[in-house]
């Protein structure tokens, strides 16, 4: 099992390939490189990182990665968020352009065929998984996230908070599980319903700890601050492939804002 690491330069990408090789080890998956270079561009010098396997191939990066993410026992892609700069004679990328992650970020996220481990610089780097946030809208298909959170990271003394927010808008598919409305209100006993929630969407077992906590406000707001006050290493979010709706929106913006990496789950048969 291994999680391809995307590298463009070893220097430019120095945080998105700790955060990696930190995920890697939490997840026991091996840690490669590859470098993907225009036709006549230079390779990787053998010393840019001495102690991973590399792999040097020529071609348009994202195409050869999308090639590379169909392979059954890669598990996941780290990618550097990189905004296309602007400069004399290029547009300037406006709030909410999906341009602003970089073409190759971009491009594999609209693929969606593998999850995808996005980081950006100056994000707070993944060190050591200890605790990580996953949002929940409650819908048993936003559950893939959940899904695979347990399946790679569940051991013991790591704590994952299944985070839902609670909005004006409720999940309509059949098996959905949104917290009750009234559960802003301080008499109102919900510790049914989180425990309910806890059972539904999470198999941790007991040497791991997963836990539901509720939150009421903007989705994307309500989990960089649930990650930034926990100081949660990680974020991992499930994926439906697109910027246009409510939860596009969510997920685009917590690319410009989480304070941590992120791991994209894609909602489809690689994703879960």
């Amino acid at each position: 099992m291994t999680l391809l690491i995307a590298v463009a330069d070893p220097h430019a990408d120095e945080e998105l390939v700790a955060s990696a090789r930190s995920l890697a080890k939490a997840a026991g998956w091996a840690p490669r490189v590859v470098h993907v270079r225009e036709a006549g561009g230079a390779e990787l010098g053998s010393a840019d990182l001495a102690d991973l396997e590399v792999v040097d191939l020529e071609g348009e990066a994202a195409a050869t990665l999308a090639g590379l993410a169909a392979k059954a026992e890669l598990q996941a892609i780290a990618v550097g968020l990189h905004p296309l700069p602007v400069g004399k004679g290029k547009p300037k990328a406006k709030a909410g352009d999906a341009s602003r992650l970089g073409h190759v970020a971009e491009a594999m996220l609209s693929a969606g065929l593998a999850p995808l481990l996005l980081v950006r610089p100056g994000m707070r780097p993944l060190t050591e998984l200890r605790r990580l946030v996953v949002p929940l809208e409650g819908s048993p298909s936003g559950s893939v996230a959940m899904t695979r959170a347990d399946d790679a990271f569940c051991r013991r003394g790591r704590e994952i908070v299944m985070l839902h927010v609670v909005t004006t808008t409720t999940p309509g598919e059949s098996g959905s599980l949104p917290a009750p409305r009234i559960v802003d209100q301080e008499h109102y006993e919900w510790s049914a319903w989180q425990e309910e929630f806890t059972m539904r969407f999470s198999q941790c077992p007991e040497r791991g700890r997963a836990h539901a906590a509720v939150r009421v406000g903007t989705p994307a707001l309500a989990i960089a601050e649930e990650a930034r006050a926990d100081g949660a290493e990680l974020i991992v979010l499930s994926w439906n492939g697109s910027f246009a709706d409510g939860h596009g929106a969510v997920v685009r913006e917590l690319l410009e804002t989480a304070p941590c990496p992120l791991l994209i789950i894609p909602r489809g048969p690689k994703g879960g």
